[in-house]
């Protein structure tokens, strides 16, 4: 195996290790998941071209036939990612789950909506998390759902003090 080879393999199994942690282990981790909103997918152009660039490297001959396999392999998972997987928010007991990334509900300072209907998470840090929903009517549950618990810390607060709210995240 020649190290293009081995590059591919280990692009595929990356892709396979991915794909298998979006679909079943986020769903579990870091306790219950008490909403989950499809969003839209927004990186269909880059996987089309890149595809594309497979299509042609597949085509071209003299391909070993392992490089060939991987090949295919690796346009197959790509395409997955970017036509059949949607991508979720996932929001848990003490943090959410956006673009597989953990933030905890502590990071966030502001939540605003944008009159076209994305959802605008500021964070602590000044970045700015931008969620566009596939459906409109899951706005409301996602509004319904911050403003619920962070009633629910901010009643924590008054009832035990803010240290029990700390130490609790």
């Amino acid at each position: 195996m020649n190290p293009t080879d081995t590059i591919l393999l280990i692009a595929v199994a990356l892709l396979f290790l991915y794909g298998f942690y979006d679909q079943f282990i986020m769903d579990c981790w870091k306790g219950k998941t008490h909403l989950k909103v499809r969003l839209k997918n927004r990186g269909r152009l880059d996987t089309v071209i890149f595809i594309v660039l497979i299509g042609v490297l597949v085509y071209q001959s003299g391909i070993n036939p392992i490089t060939l396999y991987l090949l295919i392999m690796l346009g197959i998972l790509c395409g997955y990612m970017a036509f059949l997987r949607t991508p979720v928010l996932l929001l848990k007991d003490n943090g959410l789950f956006f673009a597989n990334l953990y933030i905890p509900y502590t990071r966030i300072s502001a939540i605003n909506l944008s009159e076209d209907g994305v959802l605008v998470i500021d964070l602590n840090n000044g970045k700015r998390l931008l969620v566009y929903v596939i459906d409109l009517d899951d706005l409301p549950k996602i509004l319904q759902f911050f403003f619920f618990f962070f009633w629910k810390h901010r009643h924590a607060t008054t009832k035990y003090g803010i240290d029990k709210l700390q130490n609790d995240t």
